[in-house]
């Protein structure tokens, strides 16, 4: 089985993905806190300043967890424009090169971005239409992101006409209040940064607090989609056919993919 889809289906079976935005919490701190509460997976943006360290730092003493970068950009000269100012960005090639597992953004991506890497890494760029999510998963991605609180895109998106096509992740005002409402809506998977996560804590919270934090995220999440898609919950522990064949979504894995034996470190 390749890691990309067992990246895939640790994300997906999560439900939830901590996101690390520009914060004054401890990077390492956190990175425990996620480990502590259950995470299989985090999402780490090229928004938090120390992000060009704690990528590789994050590979070389978790090598288990999965890592999505978020905020990235599909266009080298986009990025050495905007590295002028903001030094810790890198291009696509750069953050590919320290082994990650995927890619999120918070704009679209070239048809020929998703397809050079949709193969061996997940890739998650924004939609902001329906036409846009439709077409950047049928290029690969494996989820269209769409941005909250407000989630009649979402609806649309999934709406019955739209034949269950789009899997889609929903950032922005992900509260443990309003997740339900996405997950009902026909978000896949939902994401929230720590200034959410952990809004009123103060900056030298610890590890212990902070996973309990995250542990409610988790759990809340789960139980929504647990109400809402119960032959889901109850395949989590197939094989793949088994897992693959009970999503609520299209999905881009065929029995060849699942045999790749890929190098996460080509």
């Amino acid at each position: 089985m390749s890691r990309l889809f067992d990246a895939y289906r640790a994300f997906h079976e999560q439900g939830f993905v901590p996101i690390f935005v520009d914060d004054d919490f401890d990077s390492r701190m956190l990175v425990e806190a996620c480990v502590a509460a259950g995470c299989k997976g985090i999402e780490y943006t090229l928004r938090r300043r120390d992000a060009h360290i704690m990528i590789p730092w994050i590979r070389a003493n978790y090598p288990d967890l999965y890592l999505l970068v978020g905020s990235t950009i599909d266009d080298d000269r986009i990025v050495t424009q905007m590295r002028k100012r903001s030094p810790q960005l890198l291009t696509i090639t750069e953050i590919d090169s320290m082994g990650v597992d995927g890619f999120v953004s918070m704009i679209g991506w070239s048809e020929d971005s998703i397809r050079r890497y949709s193969g061996n890494r997940i890739v998650i760029p924004s939609a902001w239409t329906v036409n846009d999510a439709f077409f950047q998963v049928k290029a690969g991605a494996h989820f269209a992101k769409l941005l909250g609180p407000e989630t009649d895109l979402v609806r649309r998106c999934r709406m019955q006409a739209a034949f269950d096509y789009c899997p889609i992740m929903v950032t922005g005002g992900m509260t443990p209040e309003r997740i339900p409402t996405a997950i009902e809506a026909g978000a896949a998977m939902v994401g929230a940064g720590f200034d959410l996560i952990l809004k009123g804590f103060s900056a030298d919270t610890g590890v212990e607090q902070a996973a309990q934090a995250i542990g409610i995220y988790l759990q809340t999440t789960r139980a929504a989609r647990g109400c809402l898609y119960p032959d889901l919950d109850l395949a989590s522990g197939d094989d793949a056919a088994g897992w693959l064949a009970a999503l609520p979504h299209c999905h881009p894995f065929d029995e060849a993919s699942l045999q790749t034996k890929e190098d996460h470190n080509g």
